[in-house]
């Protein structure tokens, strides 16, 4: 992160400059600090951040209790950033009807430290699993827009904006480690939609062929997935590959075509194989349900090569070749063969 200015620049909003006695801001943003969040300085009554305290915006969020110090010295009135690590999810609920809908659906979140914003809606913070990450960019449920994750800040109490209108803790804020997980169910509607169904189109039942049909289109679909949402993309379709896990399809074999594409598509190999791991863990406990042998779900009958077997399509070909390139690779690694 850049060195920030302890002071604002000329011209600049600010007042109350030179008050010896810390305000309640500055008091807040050392106790989020504390706990394990980086903080930055925003104007007076609005949510931008300070253009003389933080010139560089998020890139000038710290933890650093003397910055912090300094900030709210030189602008006792500054509200408040609160940028959450990467790993730490913040929901901005910013409708009570959403918020009622997803407190319905998912009775533990009463639990989870949340804050009350000026428009009635609410930030929810949680955990998220180890090699999950998210998008922030990505709106998946109406009303919820994804913060935190080192990527987006939310801004916090004691913040007061212009009409006087302020954020309040309805449960307390703790320390990164010890948030609550994001429940399972609202993870995977935070994830890209399921794959297609024109994507399922192999041969006979739950037989081994269909079973790497399916996943040569899962692995396809992950390689065209353009740059932003391949990390988000693979975890869908992993889960996807994990549902057929119970249908017979061999875990390893799924592993390692998903990290090979991954890969060649420009995701690290640690990144991908932590994501692909969970993302068949999860699946494996909700088998697919397969439909019958060439016909669709509305009964249509799907396309089919000569004799009745899919043509893959030369990515799909190119994937799976990297894939038993990759995979033979790594079995020599394990065994000790260079």
């Amino acid at each position: 992160m850049k060195k920030a200015s302890g002071r604002p620049a000329q011209g600049t909003a600010c007042l109350g400059e030179g008050v010896a006695r810390p305000s309640l801001a500055q008091r807040a943003a050392t106790r989020y600090a504390a706990l394990g969040y980086a903080v930055l300085p925003l104007l007076p009554g609005e949510k931008r951040p300070h253009p003389g305290l933080a010139p560089h915006g998020l890139k000038d969020a710290t933890g650093d209790p003397a910055t912090l110090e300094a900030w709210w010295r030189a602008c006792p009135e500054a509200g408040v950033g609160l940028l959450a690590p990467e790993g730490v999810l913040v929901l901005d609920v910013d409708q009570g009807e959403a918020w009622e809908a997803l407190r319905r659906d998912f009775p533990a979140l009463e639990a989870t430290p949340r804050q009350r914003t000026p428009k009635g809606g609410v930030h929810l913070f949680f955990r998220l699993p180890e090699g999950v990450r998210l998008s922030a960019s990505v709106r998946a449920l109406e009303g919820v827009d994804l913060r935190g994750m080192g990527r987006a800040y939310v801004v916090a109490w004691p913040t007061r904006l212009k009409d006087g209108r302020g954020y309040a803790w309805e449960v307390p804020l703790v320390p990164p480690e010890e948030l609550p997980l994001v429940p399972q169910g609202l993870l995977l509607k935070l994830l890209p939609p399921p794959p297609p169904r024109e994507a399922w189109t192999p041969v006979e039942g739950a037989s081994p062929k269909r079973l790497r049909a399916l996943l040569e289109a899962y692995a396809a679909q992950v390689a065209r997935t353009p740059e932003g949402q391949r990390h988000n993309t693979l975890i869908r379709y992993a889960v996807a590959a994990g549902g057929l896990i119970p249908h017979g399809l061999d875990p390893r074999e799924a592993e390692e075509a998903l990290v090979a594409t991954a890969m060649s598509a420009g995701l690290p190999e640690k990144e991908a194989r932590a994501a692909v791991a969970w993302g068949l863990e999860v699946g494996a406990g909700s088998p697919l349900a397969l439909d019958p042998p060439g016909f669709s779900a509305n009964g249509g009958v799907f396309r089919k090569a000569l004799c009745g077997k899919p043509e893959p399509s030369p990515s799909q070909k190119s994937v799976f070749r990297k894939a038993a390139i990759y995979r033979i690779g790594g079995l020599r690694k394990r065994r000790g063969v260079v």
